[in-house]
């Protein structure tokens, strides 16, 4: 096994102790899903492509018939001192989302106050979460959530597929709205990795997920190394109680402040996609790339999805949609990590 293996294989074997030790119902890693994680269970992807509307089972079960894909690449000059030039301080907070517009129906409102639905709240942020900005080709700044990936070199972050990132592409940890200085810096992002099965459409919304490379800062560090990472881990159900987070728009929440469904509320499956539904309000645009997490600290966790997927990562601010991690997420990730 590599570093990065065995490294994964205690922490998900140490975190998976600790979320039984406080009583977290859903989703447990299964021995299945440790060895799978350790490097130990052998080749994968050799068993046919499951169907949309597959039951999950065991990680392993996904294959890819064709190899992942380099989507967007920067040019050699953009770097931790050109990011920082080029994103001021009105560049970031003039920032619109990248994603769908997603706002209550006057239903969704009724049945926002629901007790079965959770609703969010602001907090200070989490390390390891953060925004993705990036420019379009008339200039104007767009953005979605994004978060670090444990790693073998440090220097991945996860988002949403459909978020399409352009130029000037640059990645904010811990986003501060009208900050002179970001606390962990602005970090240029060089390449985005994304899935070949994805299109954008409907019947391929169980890929949206996306990785891209971080490049150093000034000082030479990788971003881990400065904010923690999430481990990437496979659930082995759709029903498990996550802490989801991300970054809404500030048209529609004037906070312009991280939020946070926490703690653990429970996820369901989307009928007909190998997806996640998660309820609990304020997901507005811009959230779209946002971790959900087992086992969250304050500033990491154990990934199990991103908000994304069906509709752009749901209809509305209260319905939320993640792709099922199975090994198909674990072949672009390892693709990211060599490319």
């Amino acid at each position: 096994m590599g570093e990065r293996r065995r490294r994964r294989f205690g922490g998900v074997r140490t975190g998976v102790a600790a979320l039984v030790a406080v009583g977290v119902l859903g989703a447990v890693f299964a021995p299945s899903a440790l060895a799978e994680i350790s490097g130990s269970s052998g080749t994968t992807g050799a068993s046919a492509q499951p169907s949309a509307s597959a039951a999950p089972g065991a990680p392993g079960t996904g294959s890819m018939a064709v190899s992942p894909r380099v989507a967007a690449t920067s040019a050699a000059s953009w770097n931790a001192a050109a990011a920082a030039r080029f994103w001021t301080a009105a560049r970031l907070d003039a920032a619109t989302p990248g994603d769908a517009p997603r706002t209550p129906t006057t239903a969704g409102s009724r049945a926002a106050t629901s007790t079965s639905i959770a609703r969010s709240s602001h907090f200070a942020g989490a390390s390891s979460t953060g925004i993705i900005f990036y420019a379009a080709k008339d200039m104007t700044t767009h953005y979605c959530t994004a978060s670090v990936v444990d790693s073998t070199h440090g220097n991945l972050i996860i988002m949403a597929a459909h978020c399409n990132p352009g130029s000037w592409m640059a990645y904010v940890p811990k986003y501060q709205h009208g900050a002179s200085q970001q606390p962990y810096g602005i970090w240029a992002v060089t390449k985005i990795f994304k899935d070949s099965h994805y299109t954008g459409t409907a019947a391929t919304s169980d890929y949206d997920y996306a990785f891209a490379q971080v490049a150093p800062n000034s000082k030479g560090q990788e971003i881990q190394k400065v904010t923690g990472g999430n481990w990437l881990s496979h659930p082995t159900t759709y029903t498990m109680n996550v802490t989801a987070l991300g970054y809404p728009k500030i048209t529609a929440d004037s906070a312009d402040q991280a939020i946070r469904c926490h703690p653990n509320y429970p996820t369901s499956r989307l009928s007909g996609y190998r997806q996640m539904v998660l309820y609990c309000t304020g997901f507005f645009g811009g959230t779209s790339g946002g971790p959900w997490l087992l086992g969250f600290n304050g500033n990491t966790g154990y990934l199990v999805g991103i908000t994304g997927g069906y509709e752009e990562g749901g209809p509305n601010s209260w319905t939320s949609y993640s792709p099922f991690f199975d090994s198909r997420i674990d072949t672009l990730f390892n693709w990211a990590e060599s490319h």
